[in-house]
């Protein structure tokens, strides 16, 4: 049996009173029993979904050989966020007699991690959880920093909790079994962690391949790693979105306005947000704020990653309601992040109707001249 892998990293998140590790490495999947065993978890749940399950369920058997866990299946993508799917997974909680000392694993994307997270974080209020992501975006988004939850039919993610995981375990070998279009909806979120704060990473990004396709495995782990390590200081600093945490949100209000609208069907979120951190750098643009030069190296950074659905038949009314109803509205203003340089944004809570307006007229634009994903 292999060890673990000598170029395994760790990643600290340093959250006061629950700090945890990401170990990011090829290979770690097969000695998950190895890297969990310092928790200390007698009773083990594994949450997937169907496809996953199929894929990766020998890879997690051989990793958790020898320990006790269930098998919890339930339906994946955007349209299973909800209440229902959740209730099943309580169900079968209850069913294998999980008690406080459980531990949940969510093996899958974001929408199983968000789901099994908020489980653990309600059931018997509040058990230990661990993602094991499989998707590019789960990597280096939503497994790692404590918001779980679960989909309002009108809002995206307005139902849920913070609960910070014991460890993330962060296999790129899962990454070989994605089409290029999962591939592309990480990388959105990865050029989204350069914009905010680390121009190296951004450039990384801007000179991968569509789709990262045939990108050197060293390349796709020190992006991964640079990603982490920014949400990873940045969640260290404000763990419940109180100012600094907000930065994250780069390119998300509009994204989770384009997903909602769409009743979460045509997008993918990384390609949501990447026409969203398009539609920022053109607020901040409009301002004067971004300079026109960065203007375009962040959309030609995000165009070159590949093409998108288009945004020629969305209702700009229902847009901006779906903006409204942002889970981080205060006192009816819902806050943008703007770049304001490559690697530095700021955030603005007046951003006006018509800014919102002029940024999905030129999105529109932009994708009526742009190859558009069927």
């Amino acid at each position: 049996m292999r060890e673990i892998p000598l170029t395994m990293r760790e990643i600290p998140v340093t959250i006061p009173g629950r700090p945890y590790v990401v170990h990011l490495g090829r290979g770690l999947a097969e000695r998950l029993g190895e890297v969990l065993t310092p928790l200390g978890r007698a009773r083990l749940a594994v949450v997937s979904s169907p496809p996953i399950w199929e894929r990766h369920r020998s890879r997690i058997a051989r990793g958790l050989e020898g320990a006790a866990w269930t098998e919890v299946v339930v339906p994946d993508g955007e349209k299973s966020k909800k209440a229902a799917t959740l209730q099943r997974i309580y169900d079968a909680f209850v069913e294998a007699r999980l008690g406080r000392d459980a531990l949940v694993i969510a093996l899958g994307g974001g929408v199983v991690g968000d789901m099994a997270g908020f489980a653990a974080a309600t059931y018997m209020r509040g058990v230990d959880w661990v993602p094991v992501p499989t998707t590019l975006l789960a990597m280096v988004d939503s497994s790692l920093g404590g918001k779980v939850g679960i989909n309002h039919p009108r809002a995206k993610n307005m139902i849920g909790a913070f609960h910070q995981p014991r460890a993330v375990i962060a296999d790129p070998l899962f990454l070989e079994t994605l089409d290029a279009r999962q591939r592309q909806a990480g990388a959105y979120e990865i050029l989204k962690c350069g914009i905010i704060g680390d121009r190296a990473l951004f450039d990384a990004l801007r000179s991968a391949p569509p789709a990262l396709e045939g990108w050197p495995a060293a390349a796709l782990d020190d992006a991964i790693a640079g990603a982490c390590r920014l949400k990873a200081e940045v969640v260290s600093r404000d763990e419940r979105e109180g100012s600094l945490r907000r930065v994250l949100n780069l390119g998300h209000t509009l994204g989770h306005a384009f997903e909602a609208v769409t009743s979460y069907r045509r997008f993918t979120h990384g390609e949501a947000v990447g026409w969203g951190l398009i539609g920022a750098a053109a607020i901040s643009r409009r301002r004067g704020r971004l300079p026109e030069s960065d203007f375009e190296t962040i959309a030609a950074a995000v165009d070159g990653l590949g093409p998108r659905p288009g945004l020629a038949s969305l209702s700009a009314e229902r847009v901006l309601d779906a903006v409204a109803r942002d889970k981080k509205a205060r006192e009816g203003r819902v806050p943008f992040v703007l770049p304001v340089a490559i690697g530095k944004v700021e955030i603005a809570a007046d951003v006006a109707t018509g800014e919102v307006l002029a940024a999905l007229d030129e999105l529109r634009a932009r994708s009526a001249r742009r190859p558009k994903r069927s």
